[in-house]
């Protein structure tokens, strides 16, 4: 019987697993950042286009004005810090289940399906929480690097909300203007280390986390439920498969091959991925407003009121646009999120098995 043999933390070449693992999720995120561009450009932008429909002329109209590298626009901030954020995620996640699992093993009333699934959920809350602390300041400037530049989604001007958005025509839909102090001509040529230095001298430190809780709110519980869901419907799916053998042939022994293993992986990587965003994409879309909208200009169009929060912004929106708002972007984040989960887990365990330790070492 062929079944995937779990690595749990002790039993990886923790040196081989943080370069390989560099080289192959950076090669991944790179494939799929066109459509985080799309989605973070539909989530941030006043009057942007919605559904499927609203994705393909967000692209296109990113494509026609700023070329296909408009679709890579902030690649660079995200690769820098995705390396040492992917460190951090993958120690916390693989140590914390370890630990964890081997914890509840001395609890014999419980099932090993309870046990992987409840691992797996703390385990990708708390490496989601330490991931955080690098990946919000990487979220900030690529994401107001994204919705930089030109197009009829995206045009440049004085400052992001000093002005009023122009939603006239199909033409003007979506309109957002520059980051204050950046002038329409400018804006296509800024990089992610001068917006970083502008966004610390202008709001100081703060600046870079802005949205830190939206963040944490929005990436914690979806960690959790995707590592949690994952275990959930790949059991489900062995269980289903297990069911229609012993129908075909009840004398037979149950195999497993490495066919049905990868077909496992794929189909519980698409469900969990959708499970996933569509619980979480209300958090996102907040979180991704209060992290591309410039605080100083906020502050002067209202008057000297409070900076605006999480609760303040999910508000607005739906008060504008009622709950459809809430899931602006829903379609491509969760073709990005079942994509890159299903090819992120088949890989991941992929790399594991790779990275294991020879025998005579794993007790080094």
């Amino acid at each position: 019987m062929l079944r995937s043999q779990e690595v749990d933390w002790e039993r990886l070449d923790k040196k081989k697993f943080f370069v390989q693992g560099a080289a192959v999720f950076s090669t991944l995120t790179g494939a799929l950042f066109p459509l985080t561009v799309v989605k973070t450009r539909m989530m941030a932008l006043d009057g942007a286009h919605t559904g499927i429909s609203g994705a393909i002329y967000t692209a296109r109209d990113v494509v026609r004005s700023d070329g296909i590298k408009g679709l890579y626009r902030g690649f660079g901030t995200v690769i820098v810090g995705a390396i040492p954020a992917r460190m951090v995620y993958l120690a916390a996640l693989e140590s914390t289940k370890s630990a964890i699992s081997a914890s509840m093993h001395h609890i014999p009333s419980l099932s090993q399906t309870f046990v992987a699934s409840s691992a797996s959920f703390v385990a990708g809350g708390v490496a989601s929480l330490a991931g955080q602390l690098v990946v919000v300041p990487v979220d900030v400037i690529s994401q107001r690097l994204m919705i930089m530049g030109g197009g009829s989604s995206g045009q440049g001007g004085d400052s992001y909300s000093s002005r009023p958005m122009s939603t006239s025509n199909k033409s003007t839909k979506g309109t957002i203007p520059a980051p204050s102090g950046t002038r329409a001509s400018s804006t296509t040529n800024i990089n992610g280390f001068t917006l970083a230095q502008k966004i610390i001298r202008e709001e100081g430190i703060r600046g870079l986390y802005r949205g830190f809780g939206a963040s944490v709110a929005t990436f914690v519980p979806s960690s959790a439920i995707w590592w949690s869901a994952y275990g959930g419907w790949q059991a489900f799916l062995w269980k289903s498969l297990d069911r229609i053998q012993e129908n075909r042939n009840s004398s037979a022994p149950l195999a497993r091959t490495e066919g049905q293993l990868l077909a496992v992986e794929v189909v519980a990587g698409v469900l969990t991925g959708c499970t996933s965003a569509s619980l979480t994409t209300p958090l996102d879309v907040v979180k991704t407003r209060l992290q591309t909208r410039d605080s100083a200009n906020t502050s002067m169009t209202r008057s000297g009121s409070a900076a605006p929060t999480w609760r303040s912004t999910a508000a607005e929106l739906i008060k504008n646009e009622g709950l459809k708002g809430l899931f602006r972007g829903v379609a491509p984040r969760m073709v990005s999120t079942s994509i890159w989960g299903t090819v992120m887990v088949t890989t991941y365990e992929f790399l594991k098995r790779l990275c294991m330790l020879p025998p005579e070492e794993e007790a080094i």
